[in-house]
């Protein structure tokens, strides 16, 4: 059980007993939490079985009133309570019996006996007929629930689309834009000084073809870990952080950084998006470095239930004005423009997250770095299965 919930039943369970031992003027206020409606379900089966019962002692033996109690079961049904519809069949199957034994003489005995023990048949007939019927009810409802969260999440997602095209088509037409102009420059130049410009130029066009290659294949990354199939297997956090570590072999060594961890735990994850977030992460703490040589330390704690993730870097840190949006697609800081880039890297590592159904957040102190903590569930929700 999700330790939220059970936090939550615990809360409502106190609750009521205080509300049983309470004063009256506080017994009061919870009864008024019961509509009329729900008052009327449960005095209503109740009252037709004192009814039937009273009938039973009164009418002789050869008609037997008793079969009216195989309507209470279907009226208890009604209040969706699995103890109150036990409660009342067990109730009617008593007294269908105290009134074999107080009704007044008439017909045999053993025509008696018949007729309520067919009733008490009946009876438990019927209670099981109603609890297939409830519990398909629930199963109705569980997954009524289920579209309405797949509604909303389909609803966020596509707001979330109509920003990200806007964004990407903004970003996209800058740089074509310079690179039309400077290729128009270099194709009209007839200056002297043509060559020393033309160069200029042509560094100009590299850069933003680089700038543009970049967000393309930011771009691919971002809708390959929003789509698909999560490839649910045995995940060694420990293996993958290592495999990250000796594909970043060559910015560690070029910045001097020092990527640490404890001992990582294996979960049930998607290995290729594991590896994409601590990649993510990791050059994102090499990048936005201080003056000091990069530090990353990877920790989790936890249980089977979730774990619990954090990297840590020493580096220049986020300014508190941008770390509400540092997760949005191509989200610019304020950090210095040598550090600038797409803007894609941390709203990748949050898509990730949320795949496997766990969040992510941060905490920064401007000149001593940042913490990125992010939880992963032990079992993933069956409807992102």
């Amino acid at each position: 059980m999700n330790p939220r919930h059970a936090e939550k039943t615990r809360r409502s369970s106190r609750s009521g007993f205080r509300g049983l031992t309470s004063p009256r003027g506080e017994r009061s206020g919870l009864l008024r939490r019961f509509s009329a409606r729900e008052i009327w379900t449960y005095l209503t089966p109740g009252a037709i079985a004192a009814l039937l019962f009273v009938g039973d002692l009164l009418i002789p033996r050869g008609a037997t009133p008793a079969i009216g109690y195989c309507i209470i079961p279907v009226l208890a049904g009604s209040a969706q309570r699995p103890r109150f519809l036990l409660w009342m069949t067990v109730t009617c199957t008593i007294l269908t019996w105290i009134g074999y034994f107080l009704e007044p003489s008439g017909a045999a005995a053993w025509m008696s006996a018949f007729d309520r023990a067919v009733i008490t048949g009946a009876l438990w007939l019927i209670f099981r007929l109603v609890c297939r019927r409830n519990q398909a009810i629930l199963r109705l409802a569980h997954q009524t629930q289920i579209l309405e969260e797949t509604k909303r999440e389909l609803e966020r997602s596509n707001s979330e689309l109509d920003t990200f095209a806007s964004r990407v088509a903004h970003d996209i037409r800058g740089p074509l834009n310079t690179i039309g102009l400077f290729a128009h420059l270099l194709g009209d130049s007839q200056s002297p000084q043509w060559s020393i410009d033309s160069a200029g130029w042509a560094a100009c066009i590299e850069n933003e073809v680089n700038s543009l290659g970049s967000l393309t294949k930011g771009l691919l990354t971002y809708g390959r870990v929003g789509g698909g199939n999560l490839q649910l297997v045995p995940c060694a956090c420990e293996a993958v952080l290592n495999s990250v570590r000796q594909k970043l072999r060559s910015l560690i060594e070029e910045t001097g950084a020092q990527v640490t961890n404890d001992p990582l735990p294996t979960l049930s994850a998607d290995p290729a998006l594991i590896a994409e977030l601590f990649q993510n992460l990791i050059e994102n703490g090499i990048k936005y470095h201080s003056s000091e040589p990069p530090h990353i330390h990877v920790s989790a704690t936890g249980s089977s239930e979730a774990w619990r993730f954090s990297v840590r870097d020493n580096g220049i840190g986020i300014e508190p004005i941008d770390l509400e949006r540092i997760f949005e697609p191509f989200c610019q800081t304020g950090r210095v423009d040598s550090h600038r880039g797409v803007g894609l890297g941390l709203a990748i590592c949050k898509r990730i997250v949320e795949r496997h159904a766990g969040c992510i957040e941060v905490n920064s102190t401007v000149g001593l770095g940042t913490t990125f903590t992010f939880t992963i569930p032990g079992q993933m929700p069956a409807r992102l299965l």
